[in-house]
């Protein structure tokens, strides 16, 4: 096994063989996401913009859970008896939106296919097929999931009958309008130089919904089957950084690459929920605009276990943040009175809050935190909360109201610019501004602004101007750059 490099200034892959099930700490790879490129995101808004409040999960007590096996090895709802080896059905919450994607290889010899980042999701799965990106007739490593199998009964519980030794699923996405039904198998994956051998994942032989093109997905949900569980690594964490960055890269590492890359992270509680066991919530206490404190309810933002209800969850699948209708009216309307214009119509992007781009070039935009439990902030930059559209010429909110009592979601766009690692094993959300850090992944870069100074100051930038075109960050593995939308 090859040894692993030291250099920095560029994230490089390692050759790993792993056993299957297994893998070697600190034997990981480390991944850049390239070159950046502008992407219209106006057809997105308009088609699914006001959709987003329905993609929270919502009672709980009788929701259609999925997503695979939880992280304790217990099944989600939907499994079911399918006799003769029939796969159990599984739900994924909300995946719906712009996708962060990389290119990989799956098989021997390497067939390409390209993965969508899922970290609200757990099953790894691609298309297969004779005219699939993925035949798996030309893989000499290939190998079936027994239906008996532990990783068969727990992610999709089904009775097998006499003489069927295959592994069938069905795994659906934000409702079922999107949807995969295969077969659970092994296979080498390999990213880059990097072959990581025995992944459990799917082989995706009836695939409903617009994929636009993308293999499949990449889960990194909590799961047992998800890539994070499956690498047997503590911690992860990625970077998304804005359109207009210079001196930051986005990135995605593993285990022990996973470390701070400035010092003066912040850190709150990641919580679990039996009801939706895939999920990362986190524990938002409040909301800031201009640095004061929104008078929101008590308990708006608590997560009700008994019946799965409530909490915030993060997602880079959903591009906007959605929120409790008890928060969003006080943050609409603060927002709308710091600004002081009139609102226009925004049913051209599907959001709520608009103006004129024209018109808020000329007004100062109110800074807007978000404040967790155990008195961390995370400072939002403009382009976090507010989108601008060139070609209809708003500038509008991407912060929409969900119903009361279905939850919040932090979308992918307000975590552009914070890095974000997940200490699975701490159960804690470590995260860190890289807008003013050196090019990362160097560690050891430091960027001299204190905790403190960051915490007081409520938000970074007090905008005279329109926000920048915003849009998500593309995983290039090899400088390949992959672009996709999913709507589903």
């Amino acid at each position: 096994m090859a040894d692993r490099s030291h250099a920095h200034a560029l994230a490089f892959l390692v050759l790993v063989v792993l056993m299957p099930h297994m893998a070697s700490p600190g034997k990981l790879p480390r991944f850049t996401m390239g070159p950046r490129t502008n992407k219209q995101l106006r057809d997105f808004f308009k088609n699914h913009g006001s959709d987003m409040a329905d993609l929270v999960p919502s009672g709980q007590g009788g929701h259609e859970q999925g997503g695979g096996s939880s992280s304790n090895g217990q099944s989600q709802q939907g499994g079911g008896d399918s006799g003769g080896g029939g796969g159990g059905g599984n739900q994924a919450p909300a995946t719906n939106a712009g996708m962060y994607v990389f290119s990989y290889g799956i098989g021997t010899p390497p067939q390409q296919v390209s993965g969508a980042l899922d970290i609200s999701s757990d099953l790894v799965w691609t298309a297969c097929g004779a005219t699939a990106p993925f035949n798996p007739v030309r893989s000499t490593t290939v190998a079936d999931v027994p239906c008996t199998d532990d990783a068969c009964q727990q992610f999709a519980p089904q009775t097998c009958g006499a003489g069927a030794s295959e592994c069938a699923y069905t795994y659906m996405y934000g409702g079922g309008a999107a949807n995969t039904t295969g077969l659970l198998g092994t296979e080498a994956f390999t990213f880059g130089d990097t072959r990581i051998d025995g992944v459990v994942f799917g082989c995706g032989l009836k695939n409903v919904g617009d994929f636009s093109g993308v293999s499949g997905v990449i889960g990194l949900g909590r799961g047992n089957l998800s890539l994070v569980s499956q690498l047997q690594v503590d911690r992860f964490s990625y970077h998304f950084a804005p359109d207009d960055s210079v001196d930051t890269q986005s990135f995605i590492l593993f285990g022990d690459d996973a470390t701070p890359q400035t010092s003066h992270t912040l850190s709150t509680r990641l919580l679990a929920s039996d009801a939706n066991p895939s999920l990362y919530y986190v524990e938002l206490a409040g909301i800031q605009v201009d640095g004061k404190d929104l008078a929101i309810p008590s308990g708006t933002f608590d997560l009700r276990n008994k019946d799965g209800s409530g909490g915030v969850f993060l997602s880079i699948t959903d591009l906007v943040t959605v929120l409790e209708e008890a928060a969003y009216k006080p943050l609409r309307q603060a927002v709308a009175s710091k600004i002081g214009l009139p609102a226009v119509n925004g049913s051209a992007l599907g959001l709520d809050l608009c103006y004129t781009g024209e018109s808020l070039a000329k007004a100062k935009v109110p800074s807007m935190a978000l404040v967790f439990a155990g008195g961390a902030v995370m400072e939002l930059e403009l382009g976090n909360y507010f989108y601008m559209d060139s070609t209809t010429g708003l500038a509008c909110l991407t912060i929409l109201p969900s119903s009361a009592g279905d939850g919040s979601v932090l979308g992918s766009l307000i975590q552009v610019g914070t890095h974000m690692m997940y200490d699975i094993n701490g159960s804690k959300l470590v995260f860190e501004s890289l807008a003013q850090a050196a090019a990362p992944p160097p560690s050891g870069s430091s960027q001299q602004t204190s905790s403190k100074t960051n915490q007081q100051a409520g938000g970074r930038r007090s905008a005279s101007a329109p926000p920048p075109l915003i849009s998500p960050a593309v995983f290039v593995i090899h400088f390949m750059l992959v672009v996709v939308y999913m709507f589903l």
